[in-house]
């Protein structure tokens, strides 16, 4: 089954869409919060750690990082994102950490936007993770399809993305759904580098880690409540036509499992590395992310909006802010490395909700 030929047409103008409505709009939803402010940290009276000396270097599906931070995948596939993911790259390769891409599906349908997703022509030592809608292997995608998108970035790894609930409120989505885990089985066979299971903000509780596991997935991508909501960017799209499934105020947007609490469950719980994005917005729920045992936290809007309107060094500042604001809290819990601080979820109390959460999801873990 192919898809629709207005959908074809419309593809790079969506691409715009998304990142016109990303950085001017509030893309979150009222009352949903990525659920950090309810685990509290035990603080370390004597840190017992000289600040100048604490680590942020860290490992990542076996490369190194200065810190345990990436640019999680926005945009491509319309002419002016070759400039932004050129400066983001720059960003990326100054800091010393990891960078994805939008999705690809643009390219492949118009060779044309491959420019706008090939940053590492400009930084050949960027670590690059290429992104692909999972469910587009239950059309006109297949692994030439997938190959394609590996090499013509030389991404060093693939996150396929899950996002039933986006699509479902898409104008155009594409809802056959079925399958796709024995799809992802048969990618993860075949690929020649390692693949992220990636949800886009409505989290994966731990029954899916265990099958992402099982299926041959490297890496997670836990992808919370909390953060941008890519159904209310594609329910604000229909700007007065057609039918949306919901309304912006349904109460259905408030889909999902929080960041924290995804990341909670997945942490010590599976031999997958994990990455934690969906409103990470502050360094202080990073360090609470990488305490449970997160490999990686991933960023997006708030640089996005800081490159567009204030300008590289200014997107450049802020990620190096995050990552010392992680630094300071790891120096007030007495750890000197980020390999240590990996290892301190005793250290957290889940408080409110999180308290209750955890406690009636015992036993699934």
């Amino acid at each position: 089954m192919d898809h629709n030929f207005n959908d074809e047409n419309n593809l790079p103008s969506r691409k715009a869409d998304h990142v016109k409505l990303v950085i001017e709009e509030d893309t979150g939803i009222d009352r949903v919060s990525n659920g950090f402010e309810n685990f509290k940290i035990i603080p370390s009276a004597i840190p017992e750690v000289d600040y100048r000396e604490i680590n942020m270097a860290t490992s990542f599906l076996d490369f190194e990082f200065k810190a345990p931070i990436m640019i999680a995948g926005m945009t491509g596939g319309y002419p002016e994102a070759e400039k932004i993911n050129k400066k983001l790259a720059s960003i990326c390769n100054e800091v010393g950490i990891p960078m994805g891409v939008g999705s690809q599906r643009a390219m492949i349908k118009n060779k044309n936007m491959i420019p706008t997703y090939d940053v590492k022509k400009h930084f050949e030592d960027l670590f690059l993770v290429g992104n692909l809608g999972l469910v587009q292997f239950n059309y006109d995608f297949g692994i030439n399809e997938y190959n394609e998108c590996v090499e013509q970035i030389d991404a060093n790894a693939m996150a396929l993305h899950v996002n039933a609930f986006q699509e479902l409120c898409q104008p155009e989505g594409d809802l056959n759904f079925s399958d796709l885990w024995k799809e992802l089985e048969t990618l993860c066979e075949k690929s020649k580098v390692p693949i992220i299971g990636k949800e886009v903000g409505s989290g994966i509780g731990i029954e899916d880690v265990k099958k992402f596991e099982q299926v041959g997935c490297s890496a997670i991508d836990v992808g919370g409540a909390g953060g941008t909501s890519w159904a209310k960017i594609e329910l604000m799209r229909y700007d007065g036509e057609g039918s949306p499934p919901f309304e912006l105020n349904d109460p259905t947007l408030k889909w999902g499992i929080p960041t924290a609490y995804a990341t909670w469950e997945a942490s010590g719980n599976t031999n997958l590395e994990l990455i934690s994005t969906g409103g990470m917005y502050h360094g202080l729920d990073a360090a609470k992310a990488l305490a449970m045992g997160t490999n990686m936290v991933g960023v997006a809007r708030p640089v996005l909006q800081e490159l567009v309107n204030n300008g590289e060094k200014s997107a450049l500042k802020w990620i190096e802010n995050y990552i010392e604001t992680i630094k300071r809290v790891m120096f007030l819990m007495g750890v000197d490395s980020i390999e240590t601080l990996r290892t301190q979820k005793n250290k957290l109390i889940p408080m409110n909700d999180a308290y209750f959460w955890v406690n009636s999801r015992k036993n699934k873990l």
